[in-house]
């Protein structure tokens, strides 16, 4: 049976009503050992460089939330402040880099990372990046940058087995104030593609649609919402 995929709507996953991202609510499956790594971040005075890769909506931003809520005096660098990055971070103890490959697509952005990891380097400071792939497979215009960053940990999140899987989606689904049934779950699961991005989207998608038809989220209501969206 071909899974269903509702990823060609192009709905966004709006991840802004979720509750605070922290280390308790991060769904972490067996990838214990990231967690350990990032609650023992310390101000001691030695530099510690963590580099966390996974796929999209494999939880690298949960977790960055999550060590900046627990630090003092961090500095969080993703896409949405990445034009207006300056080198004022003198009073920052930790820097936090999310996806960092996508923010190497502008070489002026990359130099001024470069310099700012130098600078936290220098100042025997932490650094925590992500990315979707592994830094070796990462194209760096600036090798010394690539250098710099891969002289610390470096962790793959691992895939969830399907019943943390299942937490996830109900987790998901009650920050949107729904409650799943787990026949609805295990529906879902079984059904739908099993990357934690889609099915995300699936739960977002369905949620829409209960709401404008007025029902609630069963596995006949589902089967019907495929139905129409292949015919």
């Amino acid at each position: 049976m071909k899974k269903a995929n509702f990823s060609n709507n192009q709905i966004p996953i709006d991840f802004s009503f979720v509750s605070e991202k922290t280390f308790d609510n991060f769904i972490h499956g067996n990838n214990g050992a990231i967690i350990k790594s990032l609650t023992s971040f310390s101000d001691e005075d030695f530099t510690n460089i963590i580099s966390i890769c996974g796929k999209k909506s494999s939880g690298k931003t949960h977790l960055c939330r999550a060590t900046e809520k627990s630090m003092r005096n961090t500095f969080y660098l993703n896409m949405d402040n990445a034009e207006s990055l300056d080198n004022k971070t003198d009073s920052f103890s930790l820097l936090i880099i999310d996806d960092i490959d996508l923010l190497l697509k502008n070489y002026d952005i990359e130099e001024k990372i470069f310099s700012l990891v130098n600078e936290f380097i220098l100042d025997k400071k932490s650094i925590l990046l992500t990315s979707t792939s592994n830094l070796k497979n990462i194209k760096f215009q600036i090798p010394d940058l690539l250098s710099r960053l891969s002289c610390g940990l470096n962790f793959k999140i691992n895939d969830l087995d399907d019943l943390d899987k299942i937490k996830v989606l109900k987790q998901y689904a009650q920050e949107r104030g729904l409650s799943l049934s787990p026949l609805v779950c295990d529906y879902i699961i079984t059904h739908f593609k099993r990357e934690l991005y889609y099915l995300c989207n699936s739960i977002k998608y369905l949620d829409q649609k209960s709401l404008s038809l007025k029902k609630k989220i069963t596995i006949p209501f589902i089967k019907k919402i495929i139905d129409l969206k292949s015919s």
